[in-house]
């Protein structure tokens, strides 16, 4: 069981005032202090317009952690639906610039939701890999993240996170130069977002060891929801092993 979806209706994301700035310094204290977070690269941010923050992921408080290393500018952020379900967690989350996204099929509303952010001039942060991979083994991206990627005027970029698994820290964060898309966005349109990802996903395999991960190939293949806990230390060692 892949955890408790939400049947209601699913809430518009938003930046609430009175819920942002107090959660925005709890998180800030949490992330500087216990988690001793590291941040390099804030330079490559863009102070305005449409921006994409496009990163690895290895533990489920990412989200939080890298929308604070990218503050001041509000970070609007798409996450698995499960993270939604209980209802005051889905009523901070969304008033804090959370939405859901449905990852076993194409979700037209999440879709829909992160165009629309862009389209305003925002910040969108989305995890390409579609789930926790906590061995920082990169699974393949979604071609959601080359849809948002390839829209008009964005500006696309690639976020390393690394030691945020254990809560302990020290929690590192290394934003990298912005990834061209220009060409692509003048490519055909057959096979445009698998083109971009697969891009994405080339710079993020190469930003994950400046923070500590793992040496890796870029990956490849169709994408799948990766693998958690007993079953991705299971996988892991197989492929060690070569079996």
């Amino acid at each position: 069981m892949s955890g408790f979806v939400p049947t209601r209706p699913r809430r518009r994301p938003s930046v609430a005032r009175p819920v942002w700035v107090p959660s925005k310094s709890v998180l800030k204290a949490l992330s500087y202090g216990p988690l001793r977070m590291k941040v390099a690269g804030q330079q490559h941010l863009p102070t305005e317009g449409p921006t994409l923050i496009v990163c690895n992921h290895v533990a489920f408080v990412d989200p939080l952690l890298v929308a604070v290393a990218a503050l001041p500018r509000p970070v609007w952020t798409m996450g698995k639906e499960e993270l939604f379900g209980p209802r005051l967690l889905d009523a901070w989350l969304s008033r804090i610039g959370g939405f859901p996204v449905r990852r076993q099929s194409p979700d037209v509303w999440s879709i829909r939701t992160g165009r629309d952010l862009l389209a305003r001039g925002e910040t969108l942060l989305i995890f390409p890999e579609g789930g926790v991979t906590r061995t920082g083994r990169m699974s393949p991206g979604f071609s959601g993240a080359g849809y948002f990627a390839t829209r008009p005027d964005v500006t696309v970029v690639p976020a390393a996170i690394w030691d945020s698994q254990m809560l302990k820290g020290p929690v590192r964060i290394r934003f990298g130069q912005p990834i061209p898309m220009d060409d692509l966005r003048e490519s055909p349109r057959a096979g445009r977002n698998r083109r971009a990802v697969e891009r994405i996903m080339w710079h993020l395999s190469g930003m994950v060891p400046l923070v500590g991960g793992p040496y890796q190939e870029p990956p490849t293949g169709a994408p799948t929801i990766p693998l958690v806990g007993k079953a991705a230390k299971d996988a892991l060692r197989r492929e060690d092993q070569g079996t």
